[in-house]
């Protein structure tokens, strides 16, 4: 999700956050080698199949810009379960 990319507004925002495109990699959180990618859909779904651990989720945004821009994310699996991820991106609007 990228925030809604319009300058600080007083009570309710009209610019709700949009779902977003973006390329992921991971690695375990104790090795830089890369164990998965995915890129997520246009509503910003995605899934990857992974052996329980401790996972590190690397977004980028498709175009290669600086933003939006959205911070690594450390992720658990744990055995017979999905792990639901929702990655903030930054639209760089203030």
């Amino acid at each position: 999700m990228v925030d809604g990319g319009c300058p600080m507004a007083r009570g309710s925002s009209g610019c709700p956050d949009q779902p977003l495109a973006a390329r992921l990699t991971v690695t375990r959180t104790d090795s830089a080698r890369t164990v998965a990618t995915a890129t997520s859909d246009s509503r910003g779904h995605f899934r990857i199949p992974l052996p329980p651990g401790d996972y590190v989720v690397r977004p980028e945004n498709l175009t290669g810009s600086v933003v939006p821009i959205a911070q690594p994310l450390t992720v658990t699996v744990e055995t017979g379960r999905f792990t639901t991820v929702t990655i903030p991106f930054d639209s760089g609007i203030r």
